[in-house]
């Protein structure tokens, strides 16, 4: 199983591979007028307009910083639309010899431990009350 390493604050997670879509750099992004303070924008991409949650502003209250490292991690959502994923490092993938289960840990080659989650189990319980409405 091959996973996708990102941090938010100082927390690292692993996705699973197969729910990223694609990972980009920084781009502009157009605007989210009347979207929630932890929605930076818009990502217009050839599969259509994904809004773009800032991970760092919603776990911290503080907004993603404008890194080399910085990405949006373009993952599907359950109706087939985009989500786009802030984060200030996602750079690194890693190979896991057996699927674990979302939610438990798994041992780098390096010897650190971080969290194998579904994209979804990163957003807080009031970014599920309030999510942006599907673009098209």
């Amino acid at each position: 199983m091959l996973v996708l390493l990102l941090r938010v604050g100082d927390r690292r997670y692993a996705l699973d591979a197969r729910d990223v879509v694609e990972v980009v750099p920084g781009v502009p992004l157009a605007p989210a007028p009347g979207a929630p303070e932890w929605i930076a924008g818009q990502l217009q991409h050839r599969d259509g307009v994904a809004p773009v949650i800032d991970l760092p502003r919603l776990h911290t209250g503080t907004p993603a910083a404008a890194l080399l490292s910085t990405r949006l991690v373009l993952v599907r959502r359950d109706d087939g639309g985009l989500v786009a994923l802030r984060v200030e490092s996602a750079t690194a993938v890693a190979r896991v010899a057996t699927p674990p289960r979302p939610g438990a840990p798994l041992a780098l080659e390096d010897g650190e431990t971080v969290e194998l989650v579904r994209w979804t189990d990163l957003l807080p319980a009031r970014a599920h009350a309030d999510r942006p409405a599907p673009s098209s």
